[in-house]
């Protein structure tokens, strides 16, 4: 477990604890650190980059492309897991 603290707007701070080790809401891969977005993203995510290759995927809600975007993403890392030593063909 590890600790993230985050800055109050209007002045204080408050700390959270979190598993480091659990899944990303968005892309599913272990969260490792905290982000701005919170502890459940992972700060790849929340930057809207591939933590592998550094490529922008942003992801829309499922509303709005029905979930197109998110699976792209998960494929991609996938891929990522799936050939380590490779650079991704898209």
């Amino acid at each position: 477990m590890k600790t993230a603290t985050y800055n109050k707007v209007g002045g204080g701070t408050f700390t959270v604890e979190y598993d480091e080790t659990a899944p990303c809401t968005i892309c599913g891969e272990p969260v490792g650190e905290a982000s701005m977005g919170g502890t459940t993203i992972c700060p790849a995510c929340d930057m809207g980059k591939c933590r592998y290759c550094g490529e922008s995927m942003s992801v829309l809600r499922e509303e709005i492309d029905g979930g197109s975007s998110l699976r792209r993403l998960r494929e991609h890392m996938r891929w990522h897991r799936e050939h380590p030593d490779k650079e991704p063909t898209q």
